[in-house]
């Protein structure tokens, strides 16, 4: 790779993280602060998601289980059933994903909570949700706005939304439960 092609990339990148800031700042801070108080008052929770979102809510739940909750990602080999009162958090940009909507509305005919992260707050998935956190971004999968576009491919930005936001969610719950973000968690695997 040549030196100019390397450098583009990295301008990408920054420019990229920079369209980024501005979509996570038009997240709501309140559907944030839903969000953790389900995850707080839920006896389990289950990520879901498919694709690369499937990646970021892994994540969320490592970290969800780091703080010492109960956390599983749906579709797990070792992932428990799912019981009332338990809190699936779903990730899908268009809202609209057969295999995610599907979870979910077992989750509700079980009588447990949803909660989603997505673009499209008139989905079929955010109808399903209890809480609905927003990403206003740009998604190649369905009817939307071209002029939220970023550099970035496809959904490439809600999922890197999705990551930013799930770690991000982590600093208040961490200093409710008096860990130090800085010094890692617990629970963190220490078979490596």
């Amino acid at each position: 790779m040549s030196e100019s092609t390397e450098m583009a990339v990295n301008q990408i990148a920054a420019l990229g993280a920079r369209q980024l800031a501005g979509i996570l700042e038009g997240v709501s801070g309140e559907r944030l602060q839903e969000l953790i108080a389900l995850i707080d008052e839920a006896p389990h929770v289950y990520c879901c998601a498919a694709g690369r979102s499937l990646l970021m809510m892994r994540c969320m739940a490592m970290r969800l289980m780091h703080m010492g909750y109960a956390s599983y990602v749906v579709g797990d080999t070792t992932t428990p059933a799912f019981h009332e009162g338990d809190l699936l958090i779903c990730a899908s940009g268009s809202g609209t994903t057969s295999c995610v909507l599907n979870v979910a509305r077992k989750a509700r005919d079980l009588g447990g909570r949803v909660a989603c992260i997505t673009i499209s707050e008139d989905s079929p998935l955010a109808e399903l949700s209890d809480v609905v956190v927003s990403v206003p971004t740009f998604t190649d999968k369905g009817d939307f706005d071209a002029s939220e576009r970023t550099v970035m491919a496809g959904g490439s930005s809600f999922e890197h939304a999705v990551l930013l936001l799930s770690d991000a969610m982590v600093v208040p719950m961490a200093a409710a439960r008096g860990f130090d973000i800085n010094k890692g968690f617990p629970l963190h695997a220490n078979l490596e």
